[in-house]
This record gives structure tokens, C-alpha cells and sequence, in this order.
């Protein structure tokens, strides 16, 4: 009687506890009325050697997802995401666990979104899995559909995808109430994308130097993505990261050990500095399956290599962790959400806002070698104070932040560089000029005029970056570097470059930038511009 009470009482602690309660406001996730940072990592349980998690029956394999999810608990995380839906079984270890989850639903995108046979299997599907969903409130969010391609929505109509994306978040919200929907597009194809009528924006993020990130730059382009959206709701980066295949291009794939470890911390920084409040880097463990062949691991196959854990053969069942997972670790220990790197700030103090672990009992923040600021850290998560600077005139300032334990030695340190000044400022400024600019129809060749306004004191970095990002599929479209070293001492600087327009061509985003630096702060100036080719994505576009 005694061990049967026991495990009731195991049970009604995990199943009994109170519901949590999800809002969404200040652009933030609330969990029982406190901010939540999302510290999650993409999950798959049927990634392993031998192993196919879209191929035939999926077994749950529990036990090697309650291994998996200890481990990614003491990794640091607090969130799992995934590409499809859990079995209630699966949910109910992830629930013990005490790790949410951003569940997706596996909405194929390669059907006619249109096709009331579809949207009816996708509503059933939806239906089916919210029945026993609703019963665990670990889930924080639903994603009902991964990487819709353009041409693909072009064939369909902007129209049928809103549609189906509508019916599926007022099903969600009527069968699982109060559990935020969206989806995870990427960003680089989609960022014509209206989202606003999803609970929360979310990208999957990568920075693969070409492109928008090549001419804005990683942060800015995808903090430009938040803004067009209307910077009104949470952003989350539903993947980001860096392949250990032996072959690669653009950073895609071909990476060091430590260009992963590095290269996901660099990511993580932009991506908060984006305005992102919920990181899900990808992924957990390397998808064998992802090369054709789940029986081999092909050296060369980058879709193959992203995993912070990897597999030393094909019967290892558990695998072991890469140097960015321990790097990660130690970096989510202590997250500074403000300042923000490589910002502009005007008057005497700033907003501090920072997001610990349980380990951080202490923040002290130096500048020159003399600390400016010091604080007891009472409990993990979501703390906010105000940070003096008092600027002398307009200086580039290298914060550094030190965080403590218990015994007072330090388990992360990171700086944070800001230009700053106690009074507004101009700084160089980027515009450019597209033609066509209100429809693609009319003409064959694109140009694109930058003009740039120079500043004293402000140098620029390297050659102007121009793109005629043209959404044929994965591909990118046609860039150009040009040389502006002859023109430096010019209070205006302009150059024009032409593109021609791809028939199949349905929408383009137009970008330039180039790096300006002040003392030790760079930072990027840029201008884009999306133009669509008729009104096909009126619906699906931004307005």
C-alpha cells in the first residue's frame, strides 16, 4: 500500500499541477505571469543511425527520449521543438520532464493548399492531435507547417495559403484554447510574407553570407523581417546553424568543430539583438536519414552534419555531445537581452535586461577596467534595471559583463559593444532606388541606385554590397560588390547596378548595405525594398 501511494503521489505531482498560463504581450511569452526566454533545441526522436522520423510507423522509442530529454534539460535548455506531432505517450514524458514544447504538425507544403480534400485531411489531422494535446500544458506553442516555397504559393494562390493557414489556427484555437499558432518560413524565401495574422512571428534563420545577410547583415536583416511584420507580437527563430559536413559553401556546411561552436554563439547573439525572444537552433542530433541513405552517414551531405550531438556508428543508440554543445551551455547561462550589440544609444543610462540561469547569483559589468555596475541576482529568469553610462561625447563603448556563481567565480563573460552619446546624432545613411519598383511586369531589367550620405568621423569598411534577391527556389538571385574607395571623400556617393528579371520570377527583394565603424563600433547601413509581379501575393504578401 505504501509504494502504491507513492507512485499516485509521483503521478498527481505531475499530472495535478497547476495549468500554465500563456500570454502574449510586450512582445514577450508570459508563463504564469512571468517573461519566459524560449532556450529551446530542434528535436527529433527518429533521427538516430537506422532511423527515418517521416518514414513508415514511427515507434515512440520513450526510452530514448526520456534519455534525450535529461539531457537536454542539463544542457540548459527549457524548451524542445519539433517538425511534427507527439504521441501522447511522447507528450506525457515531456510533460514529466518539466521542458515545453513547441509542437509542429506535419501540414504537408507541397500540396494545393486550395483543395478542400486537403484542408479537410489537415483540420482532422489537427483535430485528431489537439484531442489529446489539450490535456498537457507544456505545450506553448503549435507550428502548422515548415518552409512553404514561393513558386509553390504562386501555383496555389496567396489566397488558398492564408486560408489554410486561418482554418487552421481559429481549429487550434477552438480545440486547444489559449496556445499560441504560428509557422516556421524561412527567411530568406519568404520574407514577403504577411504574418501578422499568426499569434507569434517565427523564421527559420540562416546565415549563409549571401543575399540579404550579405548586404545587411545577418542581425538586421532579420531584425528588418520583425519590423516589416509590425514589431506588435513575440519573434522566435524556429532553426539557425552551422553543418560539420567535410563540404560546404557559403557556410553552408564544411565548418570546423569550432567554426559550429563559435558560429552558433555568434547567431544566438545576432538573433536577440534581432528582437528575437525564443531560439531554437538546429539541432540536437545529426540526421543521418537526410542524405537518402539512413544506414550511412555521408561525409559530404551538410543536412547530415548540423547536430550538437553526433553518432559514432550505426549502433550507437546515445551518442555524444560536439564542443557547441557544451558551448552553448555555458553561453545560455546568462543572456543579455539589453544592451543590444552593436546599437546606437542617445542619454545618460540605458535599460538593462538580462535572463539567467539558476547558477548566476551575481552581474558585474566593467567598462574601461573599472566597474560600473554590480548585482545580486536573487533567482533565474527575467530581471530589468536601468545601466548609467554617462557618455562623453559621442564614444564607442566595449561593456563588459561577468557573471557569477555561488562560490563567486565566473561561468560566462561576453561584451557588448554600443555607440553612444548623451545627444542625438547623425550617422551615415543608405537609400536606394528600385526600378521597376510597384510591379515586376513592367520591364526585363531590374536596376538598383544606392545613394550614400558620408558623416565625418564615420569610415566606411570594405565595398558596397548590392542583391537583386530574385526567390527562384533556394536560390538567391544575382549580387554585386562595388567599389566606393575612388569616391571616400564625396559628401554623396552614388552607383547604380542593373539585374535582369527572371520570367518565373514572382517576387524580389532589392538590398544594399555596407559596414561603417566609429573608434571600435561597426555596424551595418542598408535600404531594402520588396517588389511583387502583378498582385499574386496580394493576400499572402505584404501590403
Amino acid at each position: 500500500m505504501l509504494v502504491t501511494a507513492m507512485l499516485l503521489s509521483s503521478f498527481f505531482s505531475v499530472f495535478a499541477q497547476p495549468k500554465t498560463k500563456i500570454e502574449l504581450k510586450d512582445n514577450w511569452y508570459y508563463l504564469n505571469g512571468q517573461r519566459f526566454f524560449i532556450k529551446a533545441i530542434g528535436y527529433e526522436i527518429g533521427a538516430r543511425p537506422n532511423q527515418h522520423p517521416y518514414e513508415g510507423v514511427r515507434n515512440d522509442d520513450l526510452d530514448l527520449l526520456k534519455f534525450d530529454l535529461k539531457v537536454i534539460k542539463e544542457g540548459g535548455y527549457n524548451t524542445i521543438r519539433t517538425w511534427s506531432q507527439y504521441s501522447e505517450a511522447q507528450l506525457k514524458l515531456v510533460q514529466e520532464s518539466g521542458l515545453k514544447l513547441i509542437m509542429g504538425i506535419d501540414v504537408n507544403p507541397d500540396k494545393n493548399y486550395g483543395d478542400s480534400e486537403f484542408v479537410t485531411e489537415c483540420v482532422e489531422k489537427v483535430k485528431k492531435v489537439t484531442a489529446y494535446a489539450k490535456k498537457y500544458d507544456c505545450i506553448i506553442t503549435y507550428l502548422v507547417i515548415n518552409e512553404p516555397q514561393t513558386d509553390h504559393i504562386y501555383k496555389v494562390t496567396g489566397k488558398a495559403f492564408v486560408g489554410l493557414m486561418k482554418t487552421l489556427i481559429d481549429t487550434i484555437h477552438k480545440e486547444h484554447p489559449g496556445i499560441p499558432v504560428t509557422l516556421s518560413a524561412n527567411a530568406m524565401i519568404s520574407d514577403y510574407m504577411d504574418e501578422s495574422y499568426f499569434d507569434v512571428y517565427a523564421y527559420n534563420c540562416y546565415d549563409h553570407s549571401e543575399a540579404q545577410t550579405a548586404t545587411m547583415g545577418f542581425k538586421d536583416y532579420i531584425k528588418g523581417l520583425n519590423e516589416l511584420n509590425g514589431l506588435n507580437k513575440p519573434f522566435i527563430t524556429t532553426e539557425f546553424g552551422y553543418s560539420v559536413s567535410h563540404k560546404g559553401f557559403g557556410r553552408y556546411g564544411g565548418n570546423t568543430l569550432k567554426q559550429q561552436s563559435d558560429g552558433l554563439i555568434g547567431n544566438y547573439r545576432d538573433l536577440i539583438d534581432a528582437g528575437a525572444v525564443g531560439m531554437c537552433p538546429f539541432y540536437y542530433a545529426d540526421g543521418w536519414w537526410k542524405g537518402g541513405d539512413k544506414n550511412s552517414h555521408g561525409l559530404d551531405q551538410p543536412e547530415e552534419w548540423f547536430g550538437f550531438w553526433g553518432y559514432s556508428d550505426a549502433n550507437d543508440k546515445y551518442g555524444s555531445p560536439r564542443p557547441v554543445w557544451f558551448a552553448m551551455r555555458d553561453y545560455m547561462k546568462g543572456l543579455i537581452i539589453s544592451p543590444k550589440n552593436n546599437t546606437i544609444h542617445v542619454g545618460a543610462s540605458i535599460p538593462l535586461e538580462l535572463y539567467t540561469d539558476k547558477d548566476v547569483k551575481k552581474v558585474v559589468i566593467k567598462f574601461l577596467d573599472k566597474v560600473i555596475y554590480t548585482k545580486i541576482i536573487n533567482g533565474e529568469g527575467y530581471f530589468a534595471d536601468q545601466l548609467v553610462i554617462n557618455p562623453v561625447g559621442i564614444e564607442d563603448m566595449e561593456l563588459a559583463f561577468e557573471f557569477y556563481d555561488k562560490d563567486n567565480k565566473v561561468v560566462k563573460n561576453e561584451s557588448i559593444n554600443i555607440l553612444a552619446s548623451k545627444t542625438a546624432f547623425e550617422v551615415p545613411k543608405l537609400t536606394i532606388e528600385v526600378t521597376p519598383g510597384n510591379d515586376l511586369n513592367e520591364g526585363k531589367i531590374a536596376s538598383i541606385k544606392t545613394r550614400l550620405e558620408t558623416k565625418e568621423n564615420f569610415k566606411f569598411l570594405g565595398d558596397l554590397k548590392v542583391c537583386y534577391n530574385t526567390h527562384l527556389g533556394w536560390e538567391v538571385g544575382p549580387q554585386a560588390s562595388v567599389s566606393i574607395k575612388d569616391q571616400l571623400n564625396e559628401k554623396i556617393i552614388t552607383s547604380e547596378n542593373f539585374f535582369t528579371i527572371p520570367d518565373n520570377c514572382w517576387v524580389v527583394n532589392a538590398s544594399a548595405g555596407i559596414s561603417v565603424q566609429y573608434g571600435k563600433f561597426v555596424f551595418r547601413i542598408h535600404d531594402q525594398k520588396i517588389t511583387f509581379r502583378g498582385n499574386w501575393a496580394k493576400e499572402a504578401g505584404r501590403k
